[in-house]
């Protein structure tokens, strides 16, 4: 059985076949950006996600006819807080409002009272980043589009309805609106009041791991894809990542650094005494959860240490950042990167904060500062992971993936900043797609479980194992405990 997995994040949108033991028969991949515009708003054209769907779709199908082959299901993970207003047929009322977004920034102020109330209910603290006060901007600013709207939808139910027509979310989109009860799993009332946003303007809420609906005779047409094979809705891309890695029982947790950083343990309920420092979601698993850190930015900063510090070809420019951080000795003779850029996200949710080096003298190199980027960003996963495991208990197996893991040094600044083992998929990161694979797997009846679907992927030697340098344990305690000092006495 031959699943096409979409995986839909921030930078790009890739389609991946997937054969029945996991194996990838076919991968095509389309790039584009958002807008990052004044006053910290970010933008996207919807069209940018139907058009390369349909190319997606497209091209799968022509392979699959080349080879013989059929496509027998979808299965969709998806970036997972901005919204797109829509019409009764789907169509597109305004540019998508982003996950980075922060115009709503002034509504989060305002709803700071109601914090604690709001936290109790959702998992999560108020934020810019979760997709509810993003619709309470909408409502206020443009409220002539907002009658007009039929939905608010995701970016993923955003493709849900041009793959199926049908307007359907699933619950770990939901719980990163602060819209849906986390308990509950259900638009809560007294949320939707509190937003200003009424529920018939949602999408209707569906366990995620489960078919959604179908892919719709129009959709069939514009790709050559079958009409009427079956869409799975496998859970948003930090989710879906957390599965593909193997968190899926306790004990285990993922480390994902891309764009953004997420850490995602798995829990099997909610916590009864749930604090405001992390954020607790519904898991890819139906029913289960996972409790969630996140960094606003992280391959994004290395991206900005590549074009302001580095002006090599494109072409040479990680190969010649990379370079330039193992020229730096560990704790990058004493430089220092505030990593928050973007704003702050876990603990504390600080959109105000802003990036900063400090320790700087006349003997700092260009070098250094790239090597302290990546260490403050693996000191501030370092907070997330402490924040973590005050709920979970010490993690006995710890995953790490996405983009900056394809760089060795960084992975090993991990392990001596956390003084833990860590695990990485030898596949080099594709740990997203494979959860959205095997999410599918379970769901059609192809394997008994995730586990097994995993192992079957996997093979017999799936990681690389990066072990941490005990000489290097009272350099890093020293860093991050001073960059914590710094945070606090410039940022708050």
């Amino acid at each position: 059985m031959n699943i096409l997995v979409i995986d839909v994040g921030t930078s790009s949108i890739r389609g991946v076949l997937f054969g029945t033991a996991g194996e990838q028969r076919f991968v095509h991949q389309i790039s584009y950006q958002p807008d990052f515009l004044d006053g910290g708003w970010v933008e996207q054209d919807p069209s940018d996600w139907s058009d390369t769907l349909t190319e997606i779709g497209q091209r799968t199908a022509a392979f699959c006819r080349e080879q013989g082959i059929g496509v027998d299901a979808l299965s969709l993970t998806c970036q997972r807080s901005s919204i797109i207003p829509v019409d009764e047929k789907g169509n597109p009322l305004r540019r998508a409002i982003m996950w980075q977004d922060k115009r709503n920034a002034s509504i989060v102020s305002e709803l700071k009272p109601r914090e604690a109330r709001i936290n109790a209910l959702t998992g999560a603290r108020v934020n810019t980043v979760f997709s509810g006060s993003k619709m309470t901007w909408f409502r206020r600013n443009q409220p002539e589009l907002y009658q007009k709207t039929y939905k608010i939808c995701t970016i993923a139910d955003y493709i849900t309805h041009q793959i199926t027509g049908q307007f359907r979310t699933d619950h770990t989109y939901g719980s990163r609106s602060l819209l849906m009860n986390v308990r509950t799993r259900a638009w809560e009332k007294e949320l939707l009041d509190l937003f200003e946003v009424e529920e018939e303007k949602l999408c209707e809420l569906v366990q995620p791991g489960g078919i959604i609906g179908t892919v719709t005779p129009a959709f069939a047409q514009k790709t050559g894809l079958p009409e009427g094979i079956p869409l799975i809705s496998a859970g948003g891309d930090q989710q879906c990542a957390a599965l593909g890695h193997g968190v899926t029982g306790p004990g285990t947790l993922e480390i994902t650094t891309g764009t953004g950083a997420f850490l995602l343990g798995y829990c099997a309920q909610v916590p009864e005494q749930l604090g405001s420092g992390v954020i607790c979601g519904a898991h890819a698993i139906p029913e289960r959860y996972v409790l969630e850190t996140s960094m606003l930015t992280c391959a994004a900063l290395y991206n900005w240490g590549k074009r302001t510090l580095f002006s090599e070809e494109p072409s040479e420019l990680y190969e010649t950042i990379n370079r330039g951080v193992t020229l730096s000795p560990p704790g990058a003779r004493g430089c220092i990167a505030l990593p928050y850029f973007q704003g702050r996200g876990t603990p504390d949710w600080n959109a105000s904060a802003t990036g900063a080096f400090l320790g700087l003298t006349l003997g700092t190199t260009r070098e250094d500062m790239a090597r302290a980027l990546l260490e403050g960003i693996a000191c501030e996963a370092g907070n997330n992971l402490e924040e973590l495991e005050r709920y979970t208990g010490p993690m006995e197996q710890i995953y790490v993936g996405g983009g900056l893991t394809k760089f060795p040094t960084f992975n090993q600044i991990q392990a001596d900043v956390y003084q833990r083992s860590l695990l990485r998929c030898a596949d080099h990161g594709e740990q997203t797609a494979l959860g959205a694979w095997a999410s599918a797997a379970v769901a059609l009846g192809m394997y008994r479980d995730y586990e097994q679907a995993l192992d079957a992927q996997r093979g017999a030697e799936p990681f690389e194992q990066y072990l941490p340098n005990p000489e290097h344990r009272a350099l890093y305690q020293e860093r991050r405990t001073r960059m914590n000092t710094l945070y606090r006495a410039i940022m708050c």
